[in-house]
């Protein structure tokens, strides 16, 4: 996490002038980014999901980015970094993901084509009707049809020991989130080819780290009944952006494949992450509410961490998802302000590492990097369906034979 500041300032000095200058432009753009909203609105008599699109206008040419389905109630939002963007939707009949002229009616702004978004700011446009075919794209429009990565590996079947998971690629995601997504590109990926007959289970990596840390989980994991998914994603970046890009691609994977109940187990701020994603996920598709089958959080900065307040402050460079774990940031307050809803089973993990001392709650304790009263709000002990300690450090609990023969434990009763 962000233990000593004078180490960060000390590493930001080894890298350089150019390296720094680099870094404050990647993490002063990954901060700025905005939000487009809004609804669409159905007047035909077509049946089918509602996806919508969003392509960036690149000096003319339309070049599609990536796409949602829409919330029971028509609701649609994109996190967006600044720039001029067009929005197309369109019913899939056919449930492939893909507008098929002619069959499958849709539409799209056009006056204005484009709407533009600056830095930080919501733009909320008027409604979208869909009542037929869509007319035409303007005479001379080209469109460039290269998803960013991280949405095209949205189901990708990967492997742990692939070259995009290094440590120097969690560190990318952290100072550089831009350079992250342009070269790694991370999602949510698979393990394993999707089997309809095995339930889900989504891990969530923390702040610069990344799939491999959950790697003894993942490898114990009871393949019988369970498959894994990993959500990979530049730590650096707002949570709230990730959050919502970790709804719309369960959603998008919920409408590929047709399946409803998964598992979520979250390690640090993957942990904020996760809460952020619940919050969403049942407040956009409350009749959803209960696909989640059960949450883990482990060693989790749930009430937010001062180091990360002291980093903002004084830090000559700041990360944008250091605002969010702050502790008194709008993104931990509107968390707090939320409760867990009661019917999702929630098992709270804590960590506290003591050498010399026999008890964890003699002070400052902390599992070396996140302080125990953080891990362990007392709201978020009364939301808790189970709470369980361990005496280890905040990554080594993951690897604990404690810890992996309790996970093993609480899935197993996913089975009966």
């Amino acid at each position: 996490m962000i233990a000593k500041l004078n180490v960060v300032v000390a590493a930001l000095l080894l890298l350089g002038a150019c390296g720094v200058v680099d870094i404050m432009e990647q993490t002063d753009l990954a901060g700025s980014a905005g939000l487009i909203s809004r609804q669409i609105i159905v007047k035909s008599k077509q049946k089918g999901s509602v996806v919508v699109v969003r392509f960036k206008n690149n000096n003319g040419i339309l070049v599609r980015l990536n796409q949602t389905v829409v919330t029971n109630n028509g609701n649609y939002r994109f996190n967006v970094l600044p720039g001029e963007y067009a929005i197309f939707a369109f019913i899939d009949v056919n449930n492939d993901g893909k507008f098929q002229r002619g069959k499958e009616h849709g539409n799209y702004f056009q006056n204005p084509l484009f709407y533009k978004v600056k830095e930080n700011q919501t733009v909320t446009i008027k409604p979208l009707v869909i009542k037929s075919d869509p007319p035409l794209p303007p005479v001379g429009t080209e469109i460039a049809y290269q998803s960013v990565k991280i949405s095209k590996n949205i189901g990708k079947v990967i492997n742990l020991s692939g070259s995009e998971f290094i440590r120097e690629n969690y560190s990318m995601g952290m100072w550089r989130p831009i350079d992250f997504l342009e070269k790694v590109g991370g999602g949510l990926m698979m393990l394993q080819d999707y089997d309809k007959v095995k339930t889900p289970v989504i891990f969530v990596h923390g702040i610069n780290g990344g799939p491999t840390d959950l790697k003894v989980a993942i490898n114990n994991l009871d393949k019988k009944y369970f498959q894994p998914w990993v959500l990979y994603y530049p730590s650096g970046f707002l949570l709230s952006a990730i959050s919502d890009y970790f709804l719309q691609a369960v959603r998008q994977l919920q409408k590929r494949h047709g399946f409803r109940k998964f598992i979520v187990i979250a390690h640090s701020m993957g942990g904020l992450v996760t809460r952020s994603f619940v919050k969403k996920y049942t407040k956009r598709f409350p009749a959803n509410a209960v696909d989640i089958q059960l949450v883990m959080t482990i060693n989790s900065p749930l009430g937010g961490m001062a180091s990360a307040k002291t980093g903002v402050t004084y830090s000559p460079i700041v990360v944008p998802s250091w605002r969010d774990i702050s502790p008194e940031s709008d993104f931990i307050e509107d968390l707090n302000n939320w409760n867990w809803p009661s019917n999702i089973p929630y098992h709270l993990v804590f960590s506290c590492f003591h050498v010399f001392m026999f008890s964890c709650f003699d002070g400052d304790d902390t599992d070396g990097v996140v302080p125990l009263d953080s891990q362990i709000p007392s709201k978020h002990q009364s939301e808790a369906t189970r709470i369980y300690g361990f005496n280890n450090n905040h990554v080594g609990t993951l690897d604990d034979e404690g810890f992996i023969k309790l996970f093993n434990s609480v899935l197993a009763k996913q089975t009966n």
